[in-house]
């Protein structure tokens, strides 16, 4: 379970990390995550705070919807990710129902 939680975090990182790639790819512009969201001026840490607990809730498939996804190439993004998301998701938890079953 430990390597399982070790995999979500280095793959939050690497989506967190794409996620902002791919607005500053675009210069932050108008239609960028980073534009809708007014942190155009913002240190790059809390960009990437922000891209972590984008990418964080994507895959966890809470999604509260307080980001706004701009052009295709971020929807698509987010699509990949949500998909891989609900594969994560129930491959953790059939995962914890096995570990819990093998105990009794």
């Amino acid at each position: 379970m430990l390597q399982v939680t070790m995999s979500m975090f280095l793959l939050v990182h690497l989506m967190a990390c794409f996620w902002y790639l791919s607005a500053k790819l675009n210069n932050f512009d108008d239609d960028t995550w980073v534009a809708q969201e007014g942190m155009q001026d913002a240190a790059k840490s809390t960009l990437y705070l922000f891209s972590c607990n984008w990418s964080l809730q994507t895959l966890t498939t809470v999604g509260y919807g307080d980001v706004s996804i701009g052009p295709g190439y971020e929807k698509l993004m987010t699509i990949m990710w949500m998909f891989f998301g609900v594969g994560f998701y129930s491959f953790t938890i059939g995962n914890l129902a096995s570990i819990i079953s093998s105990i009794d």
